[in-house]
């Protein structure tokens, strides 16, 4: 009798041990290896979306870079659905926006596949410097200015962030390796 007891206690006992532990475990988030490029990122979220999967700054940078300039590449495609959407304007105003937009773009465009070039050339310098002239923001001001708010808007918004993320990756990867190198 006191066996059966002593069995039953035992196995209750495992049984609440493996629930603490089961939920413990399900309840802890791992650091995913892509959070540590985007720490200094403002949309942290968007940051490790843009570098799934990478496992080093080479690809982090890159990653990001080549996400932005697909969407660059998108919007430079787009460029004629911004005068439709400004109705209210008057057709000189439409026009003046369309040609600030599809300059930003290109522009965004150019020198994010200049950057992709000094990455690949390992010239750290060139590439923050494309990178910062990517950083366009004339179309996003333009059409809020002209009180736009369609998705291409938006879309804009979105190809400044995605630009500022990738400045954020490779700013965080130059203070780790000034950090390493000054820790020896």
């Amino acid at each position: 009798m006191a066996s059966q007891k002593f069995n039953y206690f035992s196995f209750l006992f495992l049984a609440i041990i493996a629930s603490v532990l089961s939920y413990g475990i399900a309840g802890i988030e791992f650091d995913n290896d892509t959070s540590r490029f985007c720490k200094t990122a403002q949309d942290k979220d968007l940051c490790k979306t843009m570098i799934s999967g990478v496992t080093n700054w080479h690809d982090a940078i890159g990653e990001a870079i080549k996400v932005t300039l697909s969407l660059a590449e998108e919007l430079k495609s787009q460029n004629d659905l911004i005068i439709p959407a400004l109705v209210n304007l008057q057709p000189g105003k439409k026009d003046s926006i369309q040609k600030t937009c599809k300059e930003s773009f290109e522009t965004v465009f150019d020198m994010l596949k200049e950057a992709q070039t000094a990455l690949a050339a390992g010239d750290n310098g060139t590439l923050q410097t494309k990178l910062s002239a990517a950083l366009e923001a004339e179309c996003v001001d333009a059409l809020s200015n002209a009180g736009a708010t369609f998705p291409l808007a938006n879309k804009a918004k979105e190809l400044d962030t995605k630009v500022s993320i990738c400045l954020a990756i490779m700013a965080q990867k130059e203070t780790f390796v000034h950090r390493e190198l000054r820790n020896g």
